[in-house]
């Protein structure tokens, strides 16, 4: 998506919809879907793209996820969107509670779905890293791995965006989130046209107090 300019519209949404969960959407201009987001229960999600491309009879990806936004306020009723929806193509996320500190990696495609555990071994994932849910493929989920080893047990923010960095994040890569559901704030990179997202500042985002802000101001105007 970088080859094309997307990086160019890029818009970090604040949403306060009427009678559904508030939320912020890294996204696109004109793109009422969701890739990356966060809501104001806690509720974090990120996509990664598989194969599968053409298998479009269920609900798009982006839709899913942004219904997860709007309507979840707990990891199994994420788990249950996903678990009870037609799916399209081949996808992997990764879900995360800030309430309770669980997380999830999951494999889905149209025909089945898979959800990996923290410290579970898997085939294609390796051996099982305590408190950890580590996705990515290839020489890039070895290097994911080496690092999160090196750091476990003292990953704060900075150490977490290391993590995200070359060559963890491909070239092509469009955009980088790191969620803190537990504390409602979230880091946001996006990517230029010489530089991959991995190697652009991240910009802190607030979404309880953005939200505040929101709603004093709705205040204001009564």
């Amino acid at each position: 998506m970088t080859t094309i300019g997307l990086q160019d519209s890029c818009v970090t949404f604040i949403v306060a919809p009427k009678g559904k969960y508030s939320f912020a959407n890294v996204g696109y201009g004109g793109f009422i879907g969701s890739v990356s987001g966060m809501n104001a229960e806690g509720i974090s999600l990120g996509e990664m793209g598989g194969k599968g491309e053409g298998l479009w009879d269920g609900v798009p990806m982006a839709t899913l996820m942004r219904r997860a936004l709007e309507e979840c306020n707990t990891l199994d009723e994420v788990k249950n969107l996903w678990t009870k929806s037609p799916r399209t193509c081949e996808y992997y996320y990764v879900f995360s509670d800030g309430k309770n500190n669980q997380a999830v990696g999951v494999a889905a495609t149209p025909q089945s779905i898979e959800f990996i555990l923290p410290g579970q071994s898997h085939e294609r994932l390796g051996e099982g890293i305590a408190d950890a849910v580590v996705l990515s493929a290839g020489s890039r989920l070895e290097k994911l791995r080496e690092r999160v080893k090196e750091k476990h047990g003292k990953i704060d923010a900075e150490t977490a965006m290391w993590l995200m960095s070359r060559p963890v994040a491909m070239q092509s890569n469009l955009h980088n989130v790191l969620f803190i559901p537990a504390d409602g704030v979230m880091y946001v990179a996006n990517a230029d046209h010489k530089h991959p997202a991995a190697e652009r500042p991240y910009v802190k985002i607030n979404l309880r107090e953005l939200l505040q802000e929101m709603n004093a101001a709705k205040v204001a105007q009564k």
